[in-house]
């Protein structure tokens, strides 16, 4: 388990109840990618799954997945038919497909799993003979997006990412952080300003993405007028994503100078 500087007693309480577990805890909250990466150097095994803290899979379809990935050598990354669920009162209620998965639900029945070319990194399968070539998560990322890179490079290598038929994950949703101001300013930061443009120099170059960038400046900018005009309480998804914007085409990075998230 990697544990990125929690402040709360998830350490002492996952310690407790699990004694022979290999507990990473980094000093301060470097972000998805960064905080995967370290347990995936050491990983010794064919396989390894990345599991978020809010997402659920059972051991049944944990052993299926193997199954499918064992007996189809080119598939590097593999998820499951991803299923929302309500957290209440410590359970588990209202489990229901994404909507994104519905259509993979309706598939033809005799198909183990589907090319798809997105795998969420909630749950995320990884052949590590494949992926120890190809490389883990991009570590310019601080959160958001570096699934969506992964997996795109995956099929760029020519290797397949799919979702197993027939096997669920469950994911709570916003159930992994604590979204007060700060942490709310800082994940808008990234989610819909800096990310997006990062992930889009990746696949298409840095004039491409900067272009984007202001286009998105605009589409924010628009926003943040409209509610002024309308005398409406300004939205920090709109002034996080604007900002976020703006620092890309200033040339800013996912972390600052002190290694620090940005946001």
């Amino acid at each position: 388990m990697v544990d990125n500087a929690s402040l709360d007693e998830t350490v002492k309480i996952v310690t407790e109840n699990f004694p022979n577990l290999k507990i990473i805890k980094n000093p301060k909250n470097i972000g998805f990618g960064r905080a995967n990466n370290i347990a995936l150097n050491i990983v010794k095994t064919e396989f390894a799954l990345v599991l978020n803290v809010d997402a659920i899979i059972s051991k049944d379809d944990i052993l299926k997945t193997l199954e499918i990935l064992r007996s189809h050598s080119q598939i590097a990354l593999a998820g499951n038919i991803v299923h929302n669920a309500d957290f209440e009162n410590n359970q588990i209620k209202n489990i229901r497909p994404c909507e994104k998965n519905l259509l993979q639900l309706n598939q033809g029945e005799r198909d183990l799993f589907f090319e798809n070319r997105f795998i969420t990194g909630a749950g995320m399968f990884m052949n590590m003979a494949i992926m120890r070539k190809i490389g883990f998560f991009d570590e310019g990322f601080f959160l958001y997006c570096e699934d969506n890179e992964i997996c795109k490079r995956v099929v760029n290598k020519g290797f397949k990412t799919a979702i197993i038929k027939d096997t669920k994950l469950i994911h709570l949703g916003a159930k992994s952080s604590v979204l007060n101001l700060e942490t709310a300013k800082k994940i808008y930061w990234h989610k819909f300003g800096w990310s997006k443009l990062y992930y889009t120099q990746k696949l298409h170059g840095r004039f491409i993405a900067s272009i984007k960038a202001m286009r998105m400046i605009v589409k924010f900018s628009i926003k943040i007028l409209q509610y002024k005009i309308n005398n409406q309480p300004i939205s920090v998804v709109e002034t996080q994503g604007l900002k976020g914007c703006i620092d890309y085409l200033k040339g800013f990075g996912a972390f600052d100078e002190n290694d620090n998230p940005r946001g």
